[in-house]
């Protein structure tokens, strides 16, 4: 679970430039969280922008078909996501702390370790699908009909794979080490260039499937060159520097990024469990729904992130002042933003099926007919997607790393595996579209519980000591 150095180091700096008082334990708790809350969420919505207009482009261009299609390769960005916040939140957290304690060495070892484990890591998964994407995407619920779209879209997409595990866990140090301007000028000039290029080469060029991926791997390219200016200006404090103990500070990196990966992992778990449950006992017309249905769900989650990574600073730092009620307030807040969210993109989404469906792809009247009962089930999550992903980055703040690890496992792979299997097979194939708003229900409850006494549990252990 990340705890967001970026956004703290921001405004800080932003503070200082200002001569304003930025003191987490004294100013006003709502207006320091909206503060560390409108960057979060405007940077979810820009790094969702890739698979939305792939999404929307491609289901225009091709139908159904090109929706399910991508359906198929949506595991591989959860991937590229699990292996950089599992590096880089890891490496950027102990980066940051060091360089606070002034410890120039230990933050750029930092640095250097957890790179060589990204480039390692990136390296493997760039041979895997190099030579078996063919298995991969019939692993993930490609079949005979849509295996032909995936792999145009792939073909592109495999020589430029190293762009995004690495280029995510690049902006992370970039942004901790005073540029987080340049990060966001690098993902908004990705992103505008994949809107105009996915438009002009899928529709202009004729080029379909095979236009929108180049479209994307041109858009990283360009942003993961803009972020390698900062290492070349005089701002810049990040180096290599030669690893010592490398296996201690390997170990101490994926213990601050395992949260992380473990939510990440579990998104992109589900998606493939979703896929073949989908193709196993309905068909590739609702697969195509479900891609617009994951789309969003996945645009909701990256929001609730900005929610979490909001409080996360705040929460943290009047912690370890002891400043309880304070706490207490940001939890509060974060819950308050929370519950406005999921209500509003559970509104939208059940309100309005039919025009989400319209906007992803060029529906049939059998698309039409089933979006609604499909979309009207599986969005009832969204009720409780915000809340769970906010509880376990506040329980991460007050240090009960297991119980958010566990709250992260449970609505991400756990309750929503299990009932995946297991609601088709006893209630009929129609139940599999209410298998997120029970997992996330049930894992709402559990999280109210476990948020309420986290806090003065901590107080409590503390006092002992």
């Amino acid at each position: 679970m990340e705890v967001n150095f970026q956004i703290y180091h921001y405004w800080r700096s932003e503070c200082a430039m200002k001569g304003e008082s930025m003191d987490l334990k004294e100013g006003n708790v709502r207006s320091l969280y909206f503060k560390y809350l409108y960057p979060s969420l405007f940077s979810g919505l820009v790094m969702s922008i890739y698979s939305l207009v792939d999404m929307i482009v491609v289901g225009q261009y091709e139908g159904a078909a090109g929706t399910a299609a991508l359906a198929c390769i949506s595991p591989f960005w959860t991937l590229f996501c699990c292996l950089s916040v599992l590096f880089g939140n890891g490496g950027a957290v102990l980066f940051s702390a060091a360089r606070g304690a002034g410890k120039r060495y230990e933050s750029n070892l930092a640095f250097t370790v957890s790179f060589y484990l990204i480039c390692a890591a990136s390296a493997v998964v760039w041979l895997v699908i190099l030579f078996f994407d063919r298995p991969l995407l019939q692993m993930f619920g490609a079949d005979e009909e849509l295996l032909p779209l995936a792999l145009q879209y792939v073909g592109w997409l495999k020589w430029g794979i190293p762009l995004w595990p690495v280029g995510y866990f690049l902006g992370m140090f970039v942004r901790n080490d005073g540029a987080p301007a340049l990060v966001g000028i690098a993902t908004v000039c990705g992103g505008v260039f994949n809107i105009f290029g996915d438009f002009f080469l899928t529709f202009t060029c004729d080029l379909g499937m095979e236009g929108a991926a180049i479209a994307t791997v041109a858009g990283q390219g360009i942003a993961f060159a803009i972020q390698l200016l900062h290492f070349f200006s005089r701002k810049n404090t990040v180096s290599l520097v030669r690893p010592m103990d490398v296996w201690r500070k390997s170990r101490e990196i994926i213990s601050v990024g395992i949260s992380s990966f473990l939510c990440s992992v579990g998104m992109g778990f589900l998606i493939v469990l979703f896929n073949n449950q989908i193709m196993r006992y309905l068909g590739s017309t609702e697969l195509a729904i479900y891609g617009v249905a994951s789309s969003i769900f996945t645009l909701v989650q990256t929001f609730s992130y900005g929610i979490g990574n909001a409080a996360q600073p705040i929460v943290a730092e009047n912690l370890g002042g002891q400043r309880w009620d304070r706490v207490l307030e940001a939890r509060n807040w974060g819950c308050v933003v929370a519950a406005v969210i999921g209500a509003a993109a559970a509104a939208v989404s059940l309100l309005f099926p039919s025009e989400l469906v319209r906007l992803f792809m060029k529906a049939s009247e059998e698309v039409l007919d089933l979006a609604p009962f499909v979309l009207r089930r599986y969005f009832l999550c969204l009720l409780f997607v915000p809340f769970n992903v906010f509880a376990a980055y506040y329980l991460q703040a007050v240090k009960k790393v297991r119980a958010s690890a566990a709250v992260s496992a449970l609505r991400g792979f756990l309750l929503s595996g299990a009932f995946v299997y297991l609601f088709p097979a006893f209630f009929g194939a129609g139940s599999i579209w209410l298998v997120m708003a029970a997992a996330e229900g049930v894992t709402a409850v559990v999280s109210v519980v476990t948020i309420q006494p986290g806090l003065c549990i901590y107080c409590t252990d503390r006092m002992k000591t």
